[in-house]
């Protein structure tokens, strides 16, 4: 496996690329098939992502969000990732657990998609300077994760 986005080339194994990745949950893999580099995510290596403890520390009762189907808008494309709330009696409500870890859900009641706080900041500073539009600006950032145009992004 290969990491676009961290300094570097180097190849690692699949336990490698989960314990360099458990702080870095939007980066972007690449898995070698024999052939060429293809595209992968951290959440088919079986990374999840446990909002409401501290990193690396399990919930004894996750929540799985949406399905095991959350979507995360940065600034350097769509990512599907595997997110679990905590289930824990004194566990604070999901939109609270996504804002302490800096997402802006999409929505109040459960989410299935939330947007870094990065990327409202840079688009914010976008759209003052260039006049861009929410959605030049979503397709921009789509085009980052796949700009061949033949998979569809869930958002």
């Amino acid at each position: 496996f290969r990491c676009k986005d961290c300094h570097g080339t180097d190849l690692m194994c699949h336990t490698c690329t989960l314990c360099v990745h458990e702080r870095q949950l939007l980066h972007r893999m690449e898995c070698w098939n024999g052939y060429s580099f293809q595209v992968t995510t951290l959440k088919a290596l079986g990374f999840r992502f446990q909002l409401g403890h501290p990193i690396g520390i399990r919930c004894i009762n996750p929540k799985s969000a949406s399905n095991n189907d959350f979507v995360i808008l940065n600034c350097n494309g769509v990512h599907e990732v595997g997110l679990d709330f905590c289930g824990c009696e004194s566990a604070q409500p999901h939109i609270t657990q996504l804002l302490r870890v800096r997402l802006f859900p999409s929505t109040t009641t459960d989410p299935k998609s939330a947007a870094t706080f990065r990327v409202l900041e840079y688009f914010q500073m976008l759209s003052f300077e260039s006049q861009a539009s929410v959605w030049e600006f979503y397709n921009t950032v789509a085009r980052l994760t796949d700009n061949t145009g033949t998979r569809i992004l869930k958002v």
